[in-house]
This record gives C-alpha cells, structure tokens and sequence, in this order.
C-alpha cells in the first residue's frame, strides 16, 4: 500500500476535502490527485513487491483521459481462471520497472508475472496521446513488458495502490527533427533473447500499427546510422542469419515505415495461398521455425535453423535447435545439442520424454530427451539402430517404436519400464521397410514399396500375437488419429515410365474400400483433427498456376465429398490442433540458406 500523508487541519471544511480525496482514492481508476507517493518517471523507475511469485496475473488495463493527462491502471491478482489457476485478491502490485523510450516515444513497463489476461480495447486510442500498445514476452525469464506506443513527448509519475499500479501520463510538447535510425525486422529474435537489449535496439509499433520491428536510437546522420547497421550484421549473423539491419530516416515524433523488402522479414505478408481466388496471407505460428508437434501440456515444439557463430569450434553448416512455445505464448529453446535437420519429433503420452529424429549427413538418428532427468539419449549408440526410418510411441506408456536397424531394417521398441540392458528389444524377426510407422489399438502399420510387383503393401503388426496381416496395396498412406480411416496412395503406371497415384479411404474396421480421386501426384496427404477430414496437396488439378503450383484439396469420410481448399505456393501441410485447422509449412532462401516459416491456415 502507498503511504498517504496528511495535514491536521482543524477546519471542518478541510476535513471534508480530505474526506472527498480520501474516497476518490479508492475507486477503481484512481485519479492523479487522489494517488499519493507518485514518483516521477526518469531513467528507469523500480517498484513493487518481489516476493509475490510468478504467478501474478496483469488482469486488467483502464486508460482514461483526466483533464490534459492520461491515467494507465494495472490490475492485478493471483492466478488465471484461463489458464486453469484459482484466482485470488492481492495487496500489493508486482515487482515493475518502468522506461520512457525516446524517438519514437514508448512508456515500456517491465513486469514480473507470469499471466497477464487484460484484454486490449481500442476504444482507448481514440482521440489519446497513445497511438496503441503491445507486450514482449521474454524467453528465459519472468518478464513481461508492456509497450504503450505515444503519438507526442510525454512526461510521466508513477504510484502504486493496493493491487493497481498507476501511470499520469502528461504531454510536454517536446520539439522534434529529422533524424537517421537502424532497423531491424527481428522483434521475435528479441522476444527469444537471441537479439538482446544490449544490442541498443528496442522495439516498435510501424506506421499502420499492424507491424512490429527494432529500432535504435536516432543518430546524427547517415554515416553513423550506417556505420551501426554494418555493425549490428555482424553480431547477429549467428543469431538470426536471415536479418539484416537496414537504415532510414524519419521525423523523431513519426513511427518507422514497415520496411518488407530488406529481407526475409516479408515473407509474413507474404499471400503464400489463394482461396476462392483471391491472394491471402495467413497468420504465422512461427518464423523460421517448422512446427513439429504438439506436448500433452498444450505447448507446441518447433525446429529453428541457424548458422553457427564463425568463432565456434564446429561445422559451419545450417543448423537447428529445438524450440517450445508454451501455452501463454512464451518461447523457449531447449537445453539441448544442435541437429543438423529435425525430421520429426513427438512426446510420449505422459510428456516426460521427447522423440527427435535427426536426419545428419550419413544417417538418421533417434534422440529421447529425458525432460525430468534432463538426459539426451542417442538410441544409435545403445544399440538399438543407426539409420532410423520412422517412429510412434506407445499410446500408454513409454515405450517407443521404430523403423531402425544397424545395416537391415527392422522393426524394433526401446521400453523405458524396464533396466536399461533390457530395453532394446526386436518387435518381429522380420526385415522391415523404409517407410513411416503408425500405432493404433495394439497394431503397427507400414508400407514396403517393393512388394506386390511394384505396387507395394500396407500391412498391419499385431502386438500382442506378432501376426504380420497385408492390409491394401499401397506404397504410402495416412492414418486418422481414431485408427479407423486409412487413405492409401496407389502407384499407377501409365506408359513405360510415367507414374501417377490413386488415393483410396479404407475403414480399417470393415475393409471397405471408398475411392477418393484418381490419376493424380500427391506431396502431402494427412487427416485433420477431426479423423473425418483427408487434405492433401497435388501439381496436377485444375486451376494451378506458376504462382500457386499446388492444390490443397480436402475429403469428407462421413460424407463421401472432394473439395477444393485453395491453391499454395507450398506442398507440406501438417494437421493443426482443432477441427478445420492445418499448418503450411513454406521456407525461403537468404544467402547460401533456407529457413522455414509455419502458417496457420483455418478451414471456413
């Protein structure tokens, strides 16, 4: 609580007044007069009560016109009904440190909490000294900051009131000029403390208020700006090898023009599909990220490329890490070595252990991360295969299953229940084939191309009486998460050389089979949430163009209907998390690299 001072006065009237004051201090949106103990904002201001855990929640935000001042109250309480956490009354605020940013002029409000459940209104810009605002949600660390971008100088005082913070924002009619400044297009590098802030670049609201990006401080003309800009490449070429810092001038008072074309930054307005004829972007799950899969807790794993700093004692090869967005948003990198391309990762039921497979220059290698003993395994080197196909883990427990083998194929499972000289063990005594796996109610499904005169078979492994059963001919396929819809790719050949696919639906449970289109080249096929749904993408429909080469095309199972999504400018889409929802996974060149981007596109 603030301390209030107060003036024995013993006129009635004054009593009164003090009386007045003293209940207009406790209404929800303090005034300046009624918040005591305010304290000017210069340099950077600290306050708040440390001790309050990281589980206090930034509830609400009231922005309010008082007279010439703005007044920003910061509610707060204990816990997110949300996020599943009981909500409790606090008395004090959290611990806080608050900066104004000058050129263009920001308040940043760095807090320590770990949910913040205000919504933003617009309706507070509206005739406001405050252009809009936006958070950064820090990797590695407790901090959230809160940005408020303003549209003129400000001058500002600070107070605290039981659980609220309170800001009197005052305009100061600072003058302005023209200026040279660096930016950067790499605010989700800064968010992941890849790019730091003692780099001396911050981040801003662009021209439009749609777009975020880097900047530095203004510098007195262009030769410095660009002397900074050479700089600044330099030590980010590790970090964030498809960035380059760029220099512009502008007014000090002006926000910056989202700069697009300077480079891979622009592929996020990129219109990467266009449905129902028309161009369209598409919201970004990650940038230079390929989503890999989704942990039990609701958080998504990602792979991130980057370049190895010249001065490491390693290859200077594209490299990936793995990454996690955690439920509320925040990114994480994972203690863990570099691979050299993440193929496919997934956790077992219980989230404890991570399957990585990596595909490296010789071979590809499966990784299980121990997430509570903090362990990588490398199952190569405990004998369970150095060239590793495909994986699925047991439904129930951790045990995980693989297409491996040291020299010969074969289908093998690693048993994390039992003493580690016991875990590896062979499935069947039979030789496997390159090809994906997939485990529904106790049977393993896989494809070997060579068989059936070239048309290849599907077949089925019981586990429990390790009956290999031929299930369709095929040399691919895609199983709904449910197990009972099956689409299988059929091989036709159509003169001596020329192949072309059927997909047929087969309902695992019946054996019927359902033919879905015919005569067609197939990228990816996979089944959406809802176990009804088969999208898949193809060069060869109608209505492709050089622009947009492939078609995304969906299937009904209940309803027995093709349809058209759109067209793409890429082929991989990977099934997204709710009904209707897929993730397109594109990727772009800069310099000698490529790096991934995932869209999230939603069905209508």
């Amino acid at each position: 609580m603030f301390k209030k001072r107060f003036v024995i006065i013993i006129s009635l009237i004054c009593a009164m007044a003090f009386l007045f004051v003293a209940c207009t201090a406790s209404t929800d949106t303090p005034s300046a007069s009624a918040t005591s103990g305010a304290k000017e904002i210069r340099g950077t201001v600290e306050g708040g009560d440390a001790s309050l855990g990281t589980d206090v929640n930034l509830k609400d935000i009231n922005i309010e016109k008082q007279g010439e001042n703005t007044v920003i109250t910061m509610s707060f309480l204990n816990g997110s009904r949300t996020s599943g956490v009981d909500e409790s009354k606090i008395s004090s605020v959290p611990k806080y440190g608050i900066t104004i940013l000058g050129a263009p002029v920001r308040l940043q409000v760095d807090l320590n909490i770990g949910f913040w459940d205000y919504s933003n209104k617009n309706e507070w810009f509206t005739d406001s000294i405050i252009y809009g605002m936006f958070n950064t949600v820090h990797s590695d660390s407790n901090t959230v900051s809160v940005y408020f971008q303003m549209n003129e100088g400000i001058e500002a005082t600070v107070s605290e009131d039981a659980d609220k913070l309170v800001i009197t924002l005052t305009p100061n009619n600072a003058s302005t000029e023209n200026a040279f400044f660096v930016g950067l297009n790499a605010y989700e590098e800064y968010e992941q403390n890849l790019i730091t802030p003692d780099l001396g670049f911050a981040p801003t609201m662009c021209e439009g208020l749609s777009d975020i990006i880097l900047i530095s401080s203004p510098k007195k003309d262009e030769a410095s700006a660009k002397k900074l800009a050479e700089e600044t490449n330099l030590k980010i070429a590790s970090v964030a090898p498809a960035k380059k810092a760029y220099v512009f001038e502008m007014s000090t008072d002006a926000l910056p023009v989202y700069n697009k074309e300077v480079d891979a930054q622009g592929i996020q307005q990129d219109p990467v599909m266009m449905v129902a004829g028309a161009p369209i972007t598409l919201p970004v799950l990650v940038e230079n990220g390929r989503y890999l899969c989704q942990m039990p807790d609701g958080s998504i794993l990602y792979a991130r490329s980057y370049v190895p700093n010249a001065s490491e004692d390693t290859e200077q090869v594209l490299k990936e890490k793995l990454w996690r967005i955690e439920t509320n948003g925040k990114k994480t990198q994972l203690e863990l070595p570099d691979f050299y391309g993440i193929e496919k990762a997934a956790p077992s039921s219980d989230g404890r252990y991570i399957a990585i497979l990596d595909s490296g220059i010789e071979n590809k290698v499966l990784y299980v991360f121990d997430t509570q003993e903090s362990v990588l395994h490398n199952l190569g080197e405990e004998g369970f295969g150095d060239a590793t196909t495909s994986f699925v883990w047991d439904q129930q427990q951790p045990v995980i299953y693989a297409m491996t083998g040291l020299g010969t194929l074969q289908l093998m499972k690693y048993d994390f229940t039992v003493d580690i000289a016991d875990r590896v063990q062979a499935v069947e005594e039979k030789k496997g084939a390159e090809s994906k796996i997939a485990l529904r109610s106790g049977k393993i499904y896989f494809a070997d191309k060579t068989e059936n005169n070239g048309q290849g078979m599907i077949y089925s492994l019981d586990l429990t009486t390790k009956e290999r059963v031929e299930v369709a001919a095929g040399i691919d396929f895609a199983l709904s998460q449910d197990g009972v819809n099956m689409a299988v790719l059929v091989p036709v050949l159509e003169g001596e050389e020329d192949i072309t696919y059927n997909v047929q639906m087969l309902n695992t449970g019946t054996a019927a089979v359902t033919d879905v289109i015919g005569g067609v080249l197939i990228n990816s096929m996979t089944f959406g949430a809802d176990n009804d749904t088969l999208y898949f993408t193809t060069p060869t429909y109608d209505g492709t163009t050089a622009e947009y080469p492939f078609a995304v095309v969906k299937y009904s199972v209940s309803k027995g209907e093709l349809s058209l999504v759109g067209y793409s400018k890429t082929s991989e889409i990977i099934p997204g998390t709710k009904t209707g929802e897929f993730y397109v996974v594109d990727y772009f060149n800069q310099g000698d690299n490529s790096f991934y981007i995932t869209y999230i596109y939603e069905d209508k």
